[in-house]
């Protein structure tokens, strides 16, 4: 299972996505994380991907787990991602070759532009709420190719104690 990390940068009234240009999720709006390489924390992964994909510097004592969500495809453990907020970090939001940055208000986020799930569990952490979820997709053929279709979200608290 494939590890990986997505971070939010928040303000009080709005939170940076970014539109996917490439690969995985392309058209999507997102946070902005990836694999996590061998020999780096998560939170170190989460750091470096913001950087590459947005141009925003952060540090790791500047993040905030908000979520721990373990994703499968046709009931297949795919990945595990963590998932962070971060409200201080230096430069400003740069186009990469990945990702589009955009800022959006915290009352008009385009969840229908997003992963299905994305509306369910980010509602919450921007409502204060940190979540431990398993997130199921429907798949005929594979995963970033062909078209996943959302399932389910099941709630589990246990996704905490899993030792990465």
């Amino acid at each position: 299972m494939k590890r990986a990390t997505v971070c939010f940068p928040l303000t009080s009234s709005k939170i940076l996505l970014g539109k996917k240009k490439e690969r995985f999720g392309i058209g999507k709006w997102n946070g902005f994380g990836g694999k996590i390489q061998e020999g780096e924390t998560p939170e170190e992964a989460a750091v470096r991907e913001l950087r590459e994909e947005s141009g925003l510097v952060a540090q790791t004592a500047d993040l905030e787990k908000v979520a721990i969500l373990k994703f499968y495809f046709n009931d297949e453990p795919k990945f595990l991602m963590h998932s962070y907020v971060v409200r201080v970090w230096h430069g400003k939001p740069q186009e990469s070759d990945e990702m589009m940055p955009q800022w959006h208000s915290l009352s008009d986020i385009p969840y229908n532009k997003m992963w299905k799930a994305d509306s369910i569990w980010i509602g919450k952490v921007l409502n204060g709420e940190k979540v431990a979820a398993n997130v199921y997709f429907k798949i005929d053929g594979e995963p970033g190719k062909d078209q996943e279709t959302f399932d389910r979200i099941e709630y589990d608290d246990s996704l905490w104690q899993l030792i990465v």
